[in-house]
C-alpha cells in the first residue's frame, strides 16, 4: 500500500534534479559563485585542488554542482 501511494505521489509531483559542471580557467570565480548560490554570501577562498561538489536547492529543484579544475597545464 505504501509502494502505491508514494509511487502516486511522484507522479503528481516529480522531483526535479539536475546535475551541472562548472569549467573554466584558473582564478575565474567558479567556487566562489559556487559558494555564493550555496551560502548566500560570498566566501575568500583558496586556490581549488581538485574539485567541489554542492547540492544547492531552489525553488524546489535540487541541484548538484560539479565545480573545479582537472588541467594543470597544457603541453
Amino acid at each position: 500500500m505504501g509502494a502505491f501511494i508514494s509511487r502516486f505521489w511522484f507522479m503528481l509531483f516529480p522531483a526535479k534534479e539536475y546535475k551541472i559542471v562548472v569549467v573554466g580557467l584558473d582564478n575565474a570565480g567558479k567556487t566562489t559563485t559556487l559558494y555564493k548560490l550555496h551560502l548566500g554570501e560570498v566566501v575568500t577562498t583558496n586556490p581549488t585542488v581538485g574539485s567541489n561538489v554542492e547540492e544547492l536547492v531552489y525553488k524546489n529543484i535540487r541541484f548538484e554542482v560539479l565545480c573545479g579544475i582537472w588541467v594543470d597545464k597544457i603541453d
